[in-house]
């Protein structure tokens, strides 16, 4: 289990509604990186709260229109409902074009998280349309690794003249 920081967003305290949310997503910065705990399955009601989540974070931690990569550790299951997974896809979609600068998304899940490679296969495209770097790990070291000089080249990229 991941030791979670105590400064960090929990999609539960960001429900509304009267269906309660399966699946639960917490985040938290890890230098410049955000990272998220993902429990699932998920239905829509926790990718609502989860939308909810991302928006809080980005205003709790300022990271509007500042390059961005992103670290996912999966816990349990990434499977979501088909409305769940049209609904992520609809939301990252109008977030990404609004004004965030993801440039890296870095997914760690073992062979004990139920449909990794299922939903793998649906978020690849999603994040290709977007120019996402993309990659999963076994394990938070390596996906860090990986992240961070893509997030550091971008920072650069972004600097002025």
């Amino acid at each position: 289990m991941t030791s979670l920081p105590t400064d960090r967003l929990c999609s539960s305290d960001f429900t509304e509604g009267g269906f309660r949310p399966h699946g639960e997503f917490s985040c938290w910065m890890d230098g410049d990186l955000l990272v998220w705990e993902s429990r699932g399955p998920f239905n829509v009601e926790a990718l609502q709260a989860f939308s909810r989540t991302r928006q809080a974070a980005f205003a709790r931690w300022q990271l509007d229109d500042r390059p961005l990569a992103a670290v996912m550790h999966w816990v349990g299951s990434a499977l979501m409902s088909p409305e769940a997974f049209a609904l992520y896809e609809q939301a990252f979609e109008a977030f990404i074009v609004s004004r965030h600068n993801y440039v890296a998304v870095a997914w760690v899940g073992g062979p004990d998280v139920e449909g990794l490679d299922f939903m793998r296969s649906r978020f690849a495209p999603v994040f290709e349309r977007h120019g996402l770097a993309f990659a999963v790990f076994t394990d938070m070291d390596s996906a860090r690794r990986w992240a961070r000089p893509r997030l550091t080249e971008a920072q650069q990229a972004a600097l002025p003249p």
